[in-house]
């Protein structure tokens, strides 16, 4: 059969316009595959860009339906997720020297991850460095602007992850803020745990908190958990020289000046001096007061009380707080109110210790001794009264669930 040329020219423009839509839909579907695959690294680019350039609105409406659900603007904003941990006075100022440098996204379905390295100031060690040399009556805050200004400060690099799902077709960050919130409400007990020398309950519960976090797939769970475990090294450290540091307070560190007197609340208190008369730097220093009732054979403790004289923060405080070590050689005043029932106060007498300390362990410099602080006096003698009030060196290691019975001539109850 013959074809006119005329149909042969309509037969052949169809099939070729066929053919080039065959091929725009094949270039389509790989340009639409293309970005559908790359979606999830630009949510998370999204996400990054709004943190960096403060846009914390745009950073909450990216969170997933569920995290949205449990958590308000407002409360967002105390927990961001990959923010630094810093309150308001430094949070944007700290922000903007953070760099986030992502990777690829990997998609499982209707879930993804961006991993993303992170460089930030190292918090805690910046706060020392600078407290260090800072003024004592100024502290480091005055110097952390222009510090973050000359990039002068130190860093530490991590890697992190950003957790996306998609949902209404868009890919949202999911974030699992209420565990989030819950894990850092557990950091916070064991860091007063921490001051209270309650080091086998600080462990167990960093180590609570660490499996919990690495289960979390969960936006910034890496990064807290990167921190905690720097922490929980610290406590680790600490705890494993305790033999050392209860030899250490028994002989260096002195006791002075230590009487009882009413404070400016009007109730009872122990005012003193220490002195770091060793060779070590100290982070911590507890003093506790046992209650003796009777004398004699007859003496037994009645009311034991603790206090921190010397508390250097393990975490970093905005620079509200003096982060400074206890120096060898310095001298610190110290006061505090009286904790035992007015009863045990009326028929007891108070035996002042020292009865834990905490070495430093930080790559911050240490602080400069002033004329001011630098005063260093022979150690007390067992048994010694000063001021009234008796103070001896720290006893040698034993349960802190009671104390050494004092020489007789140290039972002596005092008035205010």
């Amino acid at each position: 059969m013959r074809v006119a040329v005329g149909d042969r020219h309509r037969r052949s423009s169809a099939t070729a316009l066929h053919r080039g839509f065959g091929a725009l839909a094949i270039v389509a579907s790989l340009l639409f595959g293309g970005c559908e695959r790359n979606a999830p690294r630009k949510a998370a680019l999204r996400y990054l860009d709004n943190l960096h350039e403060s846009n914390y609105a745009a950073c909450y409406g990216m969170l997933s339906d569920q995290d949205r659900k449990e958590r308000t603007l407002a409360e967002f904003l105390t927990e961001i997720p990959l923010a630094p941990d810093v309150g308001p006075a430094w949070f944007q100022q700290v922000l903007r020297t953070v760099q986030f440098d992502p990777g690829d996204a990997s998609r499982d379905g209707l879930s993804a991850v961006v991993p993303v390295t992170i460089t930030v100031p190292d918090l805690p060690l910046w706060e020392r460095t600078l407290d260090a040399s800072a003024r004592r009556d100024r502290g480091g805050g005055e110097n952390a602007a222009r510090s973050l200004e000359a990039d002068d400060y130190p860093k530490i690099t991590y890697g992190d992850v950003i957790y996306l799902t998609r949902e209404h077709r868009h890919w949202r960050v999911a974030a699992d803020l209420a565990e989030r919130s819950r894990i850092v409400d557990m950091h916070r007990e064991a860091i007063v745990d921490y001051h209270q020398y309650d080091y086998a309950k600080v462990i167990s519960a960093y180590q609570t908190m660490l499996a919990d976090l690495d289960g979390l797939k969960a936006t910034g769970a890496a990064g807290l958990a990167k921190r905690y475990r720097s922490e929980l090294a610290a406590v680790k450290a600490v705890q494993a020289e305790i033999p050392a540091s209860m030899a250490y307070a028994a002989k260096k560190v002195v006791l002075g000046d230590v009487a009882m007197r009413m404070s400016e609340e009007r109730v009872p208190a122990i005012f003193g001096s220490i002195t770091n008369a060793g060779d070590r730097a100290l982070d911590g220093v507890q003093i506790a007061v046992t209650w003796y009732e009777g004398s004699g054979k007859n003496l037994k403790a009645a009311y034991l009380e603790k206090h921190p004289v010397v508390t250097t923060p393990l975490e970093f405080t905005d620079f509200s707080l003096p982060v400074r070590p206890f120096v060898a050689g310095e001298k610190r005043p110290f006061g505090f109110i009286l904790t035992a029932p007015v009863q045990v106060q009326q028929d007891a007498a108070p035996y002042v210790t020292v009865s834990a300390i905490v070495f430093t362990h930080s790559n911050a410099p240490l602080p400069k001794l002033t004329a001011v602080n630098a005063e260093v006096k022979p150690a007390v003698g067992a048994g010694t009264q000063q001021g009234g009030a008796v103070t001896k060196p720290a006893p040698t290691p034993r349960s802190t669930s009671s104390a050494p019975a004092p020489a007789k001539s140290s039972a002596k109850k005092i008035e205010p």
